[in-house]
């Protein structure tokens, strides 16, 4: 089996930064927006109004049993420009690289806008999936609700790594109902089945097994030589 997360992390170039490195910038990057404490991708999205994951090209669902490795260093944050109904425009940067930010008022203008339409924030992040495939997967929304879920995960992972636990969650790919002006919507969550280190996820994705990973067995050190 490929060691799919680090080909995560080489195939986005994604910046190189230590367990507490990362917690500042999840932290920093939180703070400022007020939040309280592809190649070989495959792109999931959400419908709220139809309670449904939509995966790839083809549009299909996705196994709410099915777990995946969630990679902190692979989150996002940016725009994304509606009109019409259709994506106009993107702009989409890591998460943890705050010079990369494109500010509101940079912005390409495609007006005009009817209701609803223009630029939304977005907000996103890359897992593996676990069933032996190590297939990469990209979920990103503008979605108010999902920006939140997306939010409360990061924060999770600040307080693990702060706390000097396992900093990894494995997730599903589950969601809950929320009332709003008498109508009934649906947001996306993703439950933590375990957290793991990043060592023990690099043992998985190498031949270790599924057992190992939950139950948070970590892999053995070489034996020093005398």
């Amino acid at each position: 089996m490929t060691n799919a997360l680090t080909a995560f992390i080489n195939d986005t170039n994604l910046p190189a930064l230590d367990d507490d490195a990362m917690a500042a910038a999840i932290d920093a990057s939180q703070e400022e927006d007020g939040y309280s404490q592809g190649g070989g991708v495959t792109f999931i999205d959400f419908s709220g109004k139809m309670n449904q994951y939509r995966v790839g090209k083809e549009r299909e669902g996705i196994d709410p049993e099915s777990m995946f490795l969630l990679e902190p260093i692979s989150a996002t944050k940016g725009w994304i420009c509606w009109k019409g109904g259709k994506v106009v425009g993107r702009e989409e940067w890591s998460y943890l690289n705050k010079a990369a930010a494109v500010p509101a008022e940079s912005l390409e203008d495609h007006g005009p806008y009817k209701d609803g339409d223009g630029w939304k924030p977005l907000r996103g992040f890359g897992c593996v999936a676990l069933d032996g495939s190590g297939q990469n997967f990209k979920f990103s929304s503008n979605a108010a609700g999902a920006r939140n879920s997306i939010e409360a995960m990061l924060s999770q992972v600040s307080d693990q790594i702060k706390s000097g636990e396992p900093s990894l969650p494995i997730i599903k790919f589950a969601s809950e109902s929320f009332t709003a002006n008498d109508h009934t919507n649906w947001k996306p969550t993703f439950p933590v089945v375990a957290w793991v280190t990043r060592e023990a996820a690099l043992a998985f994705f190498t031949g270790g097994s599924m057992d190992d990973l939950l139950a948070g067995k970590q892999p053995k050190k070489p034996k020093k030589l005398k």
